[in-house]
């Protein structure tokens, strides 16, 4: 294992074997949990008490985030076993990220205060009325007083620090929003709102907050910082949430061998069926094209942040679709019974699907493509920048945040091989179809030479899936699948022990 893995293979073996109907942190239990739409505060409760959300702290604040990759993992350990617990945890990072960016001590020592001790935090950005059009906010803050509304919001009511975004003048743009820090043990004047039924993570409380003169809040950053501050968090977050799908995708692979394995089928197991095993495999493989896009977002976060902004949006796009489409697969396996609420797999199927909904739709992160692609120049220095970022084995300097770029340095080392093939439309196009469907071409191609740089010997069936969307029946592949499966290790660049 490289030294990142470690955390996750200690967090592993701590929470036990999730298959286990008996295991409180396993599967049965939060399928039964989210029958009853109730929140899973035992498992939540132990991933604080096993330090994971000291992993959403930098080491200067006190806390044990050094590496962005150490702490994904961590959170992929947690998805792989429940979402909606999982979830609930990564928003305290996404509602921290600005004050680790921007924020003076103080906002800094009460953060890391509130999560050491296990105590959640919330980023409350959109507003019903007006959704991913955060320019149109209406939320106000003046004389350290909010007034208006925030609405669909993870953590709304079990946050105890909670970063707004609110209107703080009367500038036209980008100007005239602000982050503002909100701490809800001695602040007055919210109220939360009803919780919202959710079709996946029903147990997870997402309402929102009502603010009528609330306060004392605090600027974080300068006055009029709000969006771009945003955006810079955003980067950080988006790559982040590759966890969340890489777990889910993990677990639901996992569920359809086992089945496959144990299902008689026609005097042989389900697996014997070839289909059944190029399906398998095929997933398997799209696993691990989208962790390695993951991983080199992660370790860039370290080396190249500049270029974080291209790498975001291509995670946050990439990830959870290819992850989604995955577990979709893979049901066929199941036949009808993926679709009984008698077992976890229907849960991953909806939990799984809101991963693609926050830190910025689909739609606003393939217009984020179009947008840094209209920009892309060939670079130099290319081939030894992504040698580092792709060596799993070596140490990178601890995250710090600096240098994050909202519109990046004008060239990306992993696309720049491939910048010949995109013929990229003229701004003014960006939400047209061609656009997007340029974006997501960008991001196979993305994708491709991502995988190229982790697992080269595989890199050609990778570069076939990805351009001719039909099953990889690879024996290298499949009996990988099969060692891993055999060996009880994530399906995983990084083969972490399950228990």
């Amino acid at each position: 294992m490289t030294p990142d893995a470690n955390a996750a293979a200690v967090l592993e073996q701590a929470l036990g074997d999730a298959a286990d109907p008996n295991n409180p942190f396993g599967w049965h239990q939060a399928l039964a949990l989210d029958e009853r739409e109730a929140f899973p505060e035992t498992l939540a409760a132990e991933l604080a008490r096993q330090g994971l959300l000291l992993h959403f702290i930098p080491k200067a604040d006190g806390g044990r985030l050094g590496s962005i990759t150490e702490a994904a993992l961590l959170m992929r350990a947690a998805a792989r076993r429940d979402l909606t617990a999982a979830i609930a945890l990564g928003q305290a990072f996404l509602g921290s990220v600005p004050v680790w960016l921007r924020g003076s001590a103080g906002q800094r020592g009460r953060q890391a205060e509130a999560l050491s001790a296990g105590r959640l935090a919330a980023l409350a950005l959109t507003e019903e009325a007006h959704g991913s059009d955060l320019l149109a906010t209406e939320t106000r803050a003046r004389d350290g007083r909010l007034t208006g509304a925030k609405w669909l919001i993870n953590n709304a009511t079990r946050a105890e620090l909670v970063t707004v975004l609110a209107r703080t003048n009367d500038r036209e743009g980008l100007g005239a929003l602000t982050l503002v820090h909100l701490d809800k043990r001695v602040a007055r004047g919210f109220t939360p709102l009803a919780r919202l039924a959710t079709h996946g993570i029903r147990g997870a409380d997402i309402s929102g907050l009502a603010f009528d003169g609330a306060g004392p809040v605090s600027h974080i950053g300068n006055d009029g910082s709000g969006m771009a501050l945003v955006l810079e968090a955003l980067q950080v977050t988006r790559i982040g949430c590759a966890a969340f799908s890489l777990g889910a995708a993990d677990t639901a692979l996992r569920l359809a061998l086992d089945f496959a394995q144990g299902r008689k089928l026609y005097g042989a197991t389900a697996f014997e069926i070839p289909h059944v095993r190029a399906v398998l495999t095929t997933a398997f493989l799209d696993l691990l094209i989208a962790e390695a896009v993951a991983v080199g977002a992660w370790r860039g976060l370290h080396t190249d942040p500049g270029q974080m902004s291209l790498a975001s949006a291509v995670t946050k796009y990439f990830v959870p679709t290819r992850c989604e489409q995955l577990i979709r697969d893979v049901a066929v396996v199941f036949g009808a019974r993926h679709w009984l609420r008698s077992g976890p797999f229907q849960k991953l199927m909806r939990d799984a699907s809101v991963v693609s909904l926050f830190d910025g739709s689909t739609a606003v992160n393939l217009e984020g493509i179009v947008l840094q692609l209209s920009r892309l120049k060939p670079a130099t220095g290319s081939a030894a920048r992504l040698a580092r970022r792709f060596d799993t084995s070596s140490a990178l300097e601890p995250f710090t945040g600096n240098g994050l770029e909202l519109m990046g340095p004008g060239f990306d080392d992993v696309l720049d091989a491939r910048l010949p093939e995109l013929e990229v439309p003229d701004r003014s196009q960006r939400r047209t179809a061609a656009a997007f469907e340029l974006a997501q071409r960008a991001a196979s191609l993305y994708a491709a030479e991502s995988f190229r740089h982790l697992h080269p010997a595989w890199a050609e069936l990778a570069a076939e899936r990805l351009t001719q969307g039909r099953l990889i029946d690879a024996a290298a592949p499949g009996d990988r699948l099969l060692a891993l499966h055999r060996e009880k290790r994530w399906f995983s660049h990084f083969a972490i022990p399950l228990h």
